[in-house]
């Protein structure tokens, strides 16, 4: 599927009072990339863009989200081609990334090293959902000297003003603009600042596997949905999961390749590589920051081996038509803050392409959602197989006719 272009000539609200205070201070004047991160509309790069001109400085769009990033490639083609749009983790122009393949302990998503950033002369920022991810990437920002930082005023706290200034000296509110309103900080602490790393966060645990006990080490990393934490809606899926190992529903030899959609901080992932040792299987997340969460997951539960492939990508862009036996998966239902029942529509999409005919989708969902008819619509005959107070687990199979 290709990437659909966004609509940079429409900012929202948050758009315009970072853009506001970024004129007012004159952050955007003068000489050095500008910097942008979490850019939903296009319109902080398309004025990032008009600001650098052609004097050879560049605009670097930052995104933890694989798809946003393709989005914003989609629409700056152009500038992306020509150099003056660079984006970390789909291009390696003269930056030195941490980039998606997350080699060894390097934890870090494919944003920019911080020294690659240093001639920067500012940063435009729509503030991410958790500390835990606002906090990843102002290390990345530790050395830009202005830092403009936008969200609705709803949903900012005083805790983000902490972890701003852990980054830098000075930080100060915007007045509003409508609903939003904007963080800046400025005067980088530089090599004073502390830590250096994102946190990792752990969490040890036990999980049943064919009825038997098995250790995971849970990782949580950035923005990762739910951190180090086990979330009840998976762990519902878990049980059911294993009871149909149990009860021959699922049968580990007839299972040759399985794939985690949206794959967390791995726990999904760790009960297949428990479950199916023989497999090929594939954990895939769209965002950066997952996709290093599951890969420590699995090296600190001695999971990771040949075979076990950690991706990051939007809805399994990358993988193959019909070669899965089985998919897990989880799926999001908030946008923001509000419910969307739309978000998993894409990913049953996904799923139902790359399953091979006769394979089986096992996701979990929300009861209130409904999921029941979009899963039958989407990939084929549907069963419950679980369902408490919050959740419901189903299966549905692909028609092999």
């Amino acid at each position: 599927m290709q990437p659909t272009a966004l609509a940079p000539d429409s900012p929202d609200q948050t758009d315009r009072v970072i853009l506001r205070e970024a004129e007012e201070i004159g952050a955007l004047a003068g000489t050095g990339d500008v910097v942008v991160l979490g850019d939903a509309t296009g319109a902080l790069v398309r004025a990032a863009l008009e600001a650098v001109g052609d004097g050879g400085d560049r605009v670097i769009a930052l995104d933890m989200s694989r798809g946003a990033l393709e989005a914003l490639a989609a629409t700056f083609g152009l500038e992306r081609d020509g150099g003056r749009l660079v984006l970390p983790g789909l291009d390696l122009q003269g930056l030195d990334l941490h980039g998606p393949d997350l080699q060894g302990s390097d934890l870090q998503g494919p944003g920019a090293d911080p020294d690659a950033l240093a001639d920067a002369r500012c940063a435009l920022m729509r503030l991410p959902k958790s500390l835990a991810a606002l906090q990843a990437r102002m290390l990345e920002l530790r050395a830009v000297p202005v830092v403009i930082a936008g969200g609705r005023v709803k949903h900012m706290t005083r805790s983000q003003n902490d972890v701003l200034a852990t980054t830098h000296r000075e930080v100060r509110a915007t007045r509003g603009l409508g609903k939003s309103r904007a963080l800046v900080a400025s005067g980088p602490r530089g090599e004073q600042a502390a830590p250096t790393r994102p946190a990792v966060a752990a969490h040890e645990l036990e999980i049943r596997v064919a009825g038997a006990s098995r250790p995971v080490s849970l990782r949580g990393i950035g923005g990762v949905f739910g951190g180090a934490s086990a979330d009840a809606g998976s762990l519902l899926l878990l049980d059911a999961l294993d009871a149909a190992l149990l009860d021959g529903t699922l049968e580990p030899a007839a299972i040759e390749s399985a794939v985690d959609l949206g794959c967390g901080n791995g726990l999904l992932t760790a009960w297949l590589a428990h479950a199916l040792p023989q497999a090929r299987l594939r954990a895939s997340d769209d965002d950066a920051d997952a996709v290093a969460a599951t890969r420590a997951t699995l090296e600190a539960s001695g999971l990771a081996r040949e075979g076990v492939d950690v991706v990051w990508e939007a809805s399994l862009a990358d993988a193959a038509d019909a070669g899965a036996d089985l998919v897990v998966l989880n799926p999001p239902f908030h946008d923001g803050t509000a419910v969307d029942a739309t978000l998993v529509q894409e990913l049953l999409d996904a799923a139902g392409r790359v399953l091979r005919p006769g394979g089986q989708l096992w996701l979990v969902h929300n009861s209130l959602l409904r999921y029941r008819d979009e899963v039958a619509d989407r990939i084929g005959p549907v069963r419950q197989r679980a369902r408490d107070r919050r959740f419901t687990v189903l299966s549905a199979e692909v028609p092999t006719v």
